[in-house]
Order: C-alpha cells, then structure tokens, then sequence
C-alpha cells in the first residue's frame, strides 16, 4: 500500500472551505482531469456515494467512491473501490484561515498496465494533488467575502 499526503493553507475561515469542498458544481474547477457524475447525496453525510472518471493515455479509469466518516468542519473520510483508496480531507482552523491536508493511502489495481503504473508513481500523485489543492486554494480564496 501506497501513501501520500498534502497540506495547504487557505485563508478563508474553516466553515467557508468545508462549504466549498462540498459543493461539487465547484470540482470540475479545481480537479479538471477528472469527471465526477452520479453524486447520491450531500458530501457531508456517510453514505454518500459518487462516481470519477478519468483519461490517462487514452484509457479510461472509473471508479465509485464513499463517505465512509464525517466529523462536521474536520473531517472528510472518502473509500474509493479503485485501488483500493482512501483519502482523509482534514480541515484545521488556523488563525483567520483553515489549513485542509489529505492523507491517501492506496494501491494500484493489478489490471492497470505497468507502463501506467509507473506513470502513477508517487511523485506524480503527489504533484497532481499539489496542483489540485493550489486551484482549489485560489478558487477559495476568491469567494471569501470582503471584510467590512
């Protein structure tokens, strides 16, 4: 099993970023290489289940995910069946801003091609989370209402 972990602070206070997070019209924005669909419920509740895809030299890999864990303002806990993966979203307040990091541990399916599967190594994971987070900083940040 595989892991990797992210962190990023954003300044917006926490009940605005976990806002944010939940909001999937927002995912396509900030993770634009993969395609979510079939969103069963609110992302803030177990049980919720959703569907991602995404193209990768010309194939294509889906997976299901689900809330498997939610602790209001803290915690996201998502299983994915294609890996296995599971991904901690944990939102911290710090100061006037939140800091949001993700825990992921994994494996890669057997089926998937050793070329592709060398593609997906560690460090390419870890430099497509750090981009994701980046965009979904920004994008954060810009809704934050000005202070009066």
């Amino acid at each position: 099993m595989q892991h990797y972990r992210q962190e990023v602070r954003i300044e917006a206070p926490v009940e605005q970023v976990w806002s944010f997070f939940g909001d999937t019209t927002h995912w396509d924005d900030w993770m634009p290489r993969r395609k979510t669909s079939d969103v069963s419920g609110p992302l803030d509740k177990v049980g919720t289940t959703y569907v991602q895809s995404t193209k990768l030299m010309g194939f294509e890999m889906k997976w299901t995910s689900e809330i498997v864990e939610v602790e209001p303002l803290r915690l996201v806990h998502v299983h994915s069946d294609y890996g296995p993966m599971d991904n901690y979203f944990r939102f911290e307040p710090d100061g006037e801003g939140t800091r949001l990091s993700i825990d992921s541990d994994y494996e890669w399916p057997g089926k998937m091609p050793g070329f592709i599967m060398d593609l997906m190594a560690k460090g390419w994971m870890e430099r497509n989370m750090a981009r994701m987070f980046e965009d979904f900083k920004a994008l954060a940040e810009a809704n934050v209402p000005a202070k009066a």
